[in-house]
């Protein structure tokens, strides 16, 4: 799902028309949607009120709530088309068009210029996206699976200063920087 299917949908809780979603809250700690943002008329562009994930029954043609329950979105990014996307250094980078949503877990942030740019770079949100400092390679990137048990105990699931730290008491800095994207690791035969 994308912010786009949700965004300018109606909102309905017991068959009654409720506002239009304008757009979503999210956790930039763990990028869950958190909140849906809407407007209580169609024409209304500013969001007035806002419903927690957990009332949302079903989205298709409209967003379908077991019951209305406003609430204040708290601790969360206010994530909408159309809002201005920045560097770190302040470098304009574009629109948001959109925002990719799996099981409502926000991954993805799409510009008008065509760029892509994962949900974990994002550092605040208001009324601009601001993205973090780009990460020197590879802090940041998933783990593979298979490099999981050789490098942590933990499961750690992104590549940190204390997982490089504990590849090299492994000896295994080589193998995990080979097994993280653009490189492939390959077995050589013995």
């Amino acid at each position: 799902m994308k912010l786009s299917d949700l965004s300018e949908k109606n909102v309905y809780a017991n068959k009654n028309f409720c506002g239009v979603c304008r757009g979503v809250g999210l956790s930039l700690k763990s990028h869950a949607v958190r909140y849906l943002l809407c407007a209580s008329k169609p024409t209304q562009s500013s969001v007035d009120f806002s419903v927690g994930i957990g009332s949302v029954t079903d989205v298709g043609d409209a967003i379908l709530l077991s019951r209305l329950r406003p609430s204040c979105p708290k601790g969360c990014a206010k994530i909408s088309i159309g809002l201005p996307v920045y560097s770190f250094e302040g470098g304009y980078l574009g629109v948001v068009t959109d925002l990719d949503v799996r099981d409502f877990v926000a991954t993805t942030l799409y510009t008008d210029r065509g760029e892509a740019f994962p949900i974990t770079s994002v550092f605040a949100c208001s009324d601009a996206v601001i993205l973090r400092k780009e990460q020197p390679f590879p802090l940041g990137q998933r783990v593979p699976a298979p490099m999981l048990p050789l490098v942590t105990t933990k499961a750690d699931s992104v590549v940190t200063k204390a997982v490089l730290r504990t590849a090299i008491a492994q000896g295994a800095l080589v193998k995990l920087t080979l097994s993280l994207p653009p490189f492939h690791f390959e077995k050589s035969a013995p």
